[in-house]
């Protein structure tokens, strides 16, 4: 853990203010839920929660199937990184940061469908096709479903865009029981 050598006061109702700087540097923003950890030396630790990576299992189990029936790399991300991911570019995918551009999408509730585009930060290259769909709960998007085409590979038609909004909807139900 880092120090940053700032000192904070608990209000009357127990709240603490966490600096703007931090929450910038740490892609904090109003309304992002937070889990809460006790440490055994006395530490407290915030953590962003993700509920998507919650159901990282069921995620790469899905994200298997994708590859196995399109041949194509497939994603899960939660609002901020890659989840679970399936295929031959997975290593470029798998734990790494989303792209403001596409997060803001998802965030935007929409259906996104690019030509030469880009995934995550740190990837070598970008894909010849990407199409994602955002998972939502209770009508926010928490997330997105993603079918990748590299160099060579098979265009992305209706069938694969259907595959992706079943998929999404389905997680989707998952996380709200």
């Amino acid at each position: 853990m880092k120090a940053t050598g700032i000192v904070r006061r608990i209000d009357e109702l127990g709240r603490i203010v966490i600096p703007k700087e931090i929450r910038r540097t740490l892609r904090i923003q109003e309304s992002d839920p937070m889990e809460i950890y006790m440490g055994d030396d006395g530490c407290i630790q915030l953590k962003k929660y993700s509920s998507v990576g919650g159901l990282k299992e069921v995620a790469e189990e899905y994200v298997q199937a994708l590859n196995g029936v399109f041949g194509l790399t497939a994603a899960v991300t939660d609002k901020e990184s890659c989840v679970a991911a399936a295929g031959r570019q997975r290593r470029w995918l798998q734990d790494k940061p989303l792209l403001d551009a596409v997060r803001r999408r998802l965030l935007g509730r929409q259906v996104i469908e690019e030509r030469n585009a880009l995934l995550a930060e740190g990837q070598e290259s970008p894909f010849t096709a990407l199409l994602g769909v955002p998972i939502l709960l209770e009508g926010d998007s928490v997330g997105g479903v993603f079918l990748l085409s590299a160099e060579g590979g098979p265009a992305l038609g209706e069938s694969a865009l259907q595959s992706l909004k079943t998929g999404a909807l389905y997680l989707g139900k998952l996380l709200n029981v």
